[in-house]
């Protein structure tokens, strides 16, 4: 049986983790938006801050906390040590050698996917249809993405079985980014379907307008989805037979190579 004293201590740990992340969705809070946010005392607020910010978790600018860097000190050890991580750095290489595209691997992470490896071409070059920027097409290590909403997400819930997937709608939904994003079950499932029957998912322009991604879940130890590789690139470049048979082909070599060395790997 938990004691009181042992939930309290959860209780404050799940806050300070709480407010970590409001600090990294926010790109930095003040002691007051933490307040408002968790309604909780000053004086409790500060403290949590205080003591994030003294182990490196935080730093402080003005009145303005931060994402600290002892963050990536932690994010560089987890991303070490992910399965096969050196041959996945390999693999990303030659696929975008090969596409001529941006490449990235994701890892599934509670109901999310995470960038942990991305590469760009030298000669791939992207403007969105709606004049945002490549800032927001391309991906970056460390961001996450829903599941719905990328190929990359969609490889990897293809995986997963029925009572899974609905524990991941639960959690996050299944919001809109574009006017392409997948916002329903129905749709969810038949397009699931789809990407077991072939192995390979794409997505089209449901995480971003003008783009289209291709993507492959990645089997690593006891056949276990350790993530995905994914494709992307403008539409006007991702369209008709490099949709459909050179990315495809390319996906499904690197990913064959890749899952034969994360088998072996230790």
């Amino acid at each position: 049986m938990t004691s009181t004293g042992d939930s309290i201590g959860v209780e404050t740990t799940q806050l300070s983790l709480d407010i970590l992340d409001l600090v990294a969705e926010r790109d930095g809070v003040r002691l007051r938006g933490v307040v408002e946010e968790f309604d909780v005392a000053k004086s409790t607020a500060h403290k949590h801050l205080t003591t994030l910010r003294d182990n490196g978790l935080l730093v402080k600018h003005g009145e303005t906390y931060d994402v600290g860097l002892k963050s990536l000190n932690l994010g560089e050890r987890a991303r070490s040590q992910w399965p096969g991580y050196t041959h996945i750095e390999e693999a990303i290489a030659t696929l975008t050698e090969l596409t001529e595209e941006e490449c990235d691997f994701v890892a599934p992470d509670r109901g999310r996917v995470i960038t942990i490896a991305e590469s760009y071409h030298k000669w791939a070059k992207y403007e969105g249809t709606n004049g945002s920027s490549s800032k927001e097409y391309r991906a970056r290590t460390g961001s996450y993405y829903r599941m719905h909403a990328t190929a990359s997400g969609l490889a990897i819930l293809s995986t997963y079985s029925r009572d899974r997937i609905e524990t991941i709608i639960d959690r996050w939904g299944l919001p809109a980014r574009t006017d392409y994003t997948i916002t329903t079950r129905e749709n969810l499932y038949e397009k699931l379907d789809q990407i077991r029957e072939r192995g390979i998912a794409v997505d089209n322009q449901g995480y971003t307008e003008g783009m289209r991604s291709v993507g492959k879940a990645i089997h690593g130890p006891g056949d276990r989805v350790i993530g995905a590789l994914s494709v992307s690139g403008p539409t006007y470049r991702i369209d008709g037979a490099v949709l459909e048979e050179e990315i495809p082909n390319a996906l499904t070599d690197v990913a064959s190579e890749l899952e034969e060395h994360v088998g072996t790997a230790n």
